[in-house]
């Protein structure tokens, strides 16, 4: 029998879109690391956003971007 496949969902911002953190949802990394080297501090979060614990950690994080 064939394999068992599911689609792959479209890609969706994990942080809201007012947010004051960059989210390149999209694994734009290339674009995100130029933009990295731009600033003198940048903090970067690898997420899952499916994971429980990314999902706590995303409060965290917006609170220290403010």
């Amino acid at each position: 029998s064939p394999p068992k496949t599911s689609k792959v969902s479209q890609a969706v911002r994990f942080f809201s879109p007012n947010s004051v953190v960059t989210d390149w949802y999209k694994g734009e990394l290339s674009n995100a690391l130029a933009q990295i080297y731009l600033k003198e501090v940048s903090f970067v979060m690898f997420y899952a956003p499916w994971d429980a614990e990314s999902q706590y950690v995303r409060g965290e994080f917006e609170k220290a971007a403010n």
